[in-house]
């Protein structure tokens, strides 16, 4: 997968090219989220973030991963589960306080992450969750995500209303 960027793609992906090229982070592209895909979130997210980090002289590179793996969950959390899964689907309707823990872990199995990265993956729920970023990045990354998912809601309602 390729996210274009207008100014410094080759930087930007540099950045991230273990990420988007992960099988596992690929599957995203199939999971729904806010009328789109969790990929096609992730890598809006991650673009914005990183140019705002850019222009703000932040860690660039630490944005753009924990950006593109905020929401690393592999799973749609919306569908009803049965039998020995049922169990998880009484979780996961908490999932908007939940996930920022699984998007965590799926990450740390596949990628090596460092503090700015952990703290954006965890943290980038708030306020929904108590706790808020520690970083800079983990701001702005959380502020970027609520951005984009405003963003996205008039496809998410076209989507809901086929």
């Amino acid at each position: 997968m390729h996210v274009p960027l207008k100014n410094n793609p080759d930087e930007f992906n540099d950045s991230v090219k273990d990420i988007l090229s992960n099988e596992d982070f690929q599957k995203l592209d199939s999971i729904p989220h806010h009328g789109k895909s969790i990929l096609d979130h992730s890598c809006k997210v991650a673009q914005l973030a990183w140019l705002w980090s850019k222009r703000l002289r932040l860690d660039r590179t630490s944005t753009a991963r924990g950006a593109l793996l905020h929401d690393f969950f592999l799973y749609d959390w919306k569908k009803k589960r049965s039998g020995r899964n049922r169990r998880f689907y009484e979780w996961s309707k908490m999932h908007g306080f939940t996930h920022p823990a699984e998007a965590l872990q799926n990450a740390e199995e596949r990628f090596s992450l460092n503090v700015i990265e952990r703290d954006i993956i965890l943290h980038h729920m708030f306020p929904l969750t108590i706790q808020p970023p520690r970083t800079k990045e983990g701001w702005l990354v959380m502020l970027c995500d609520k951005w984009v998912s405003l963003r996205d809601i008039p496809s998410f309602v076209f989507n809901l209303l086929k």
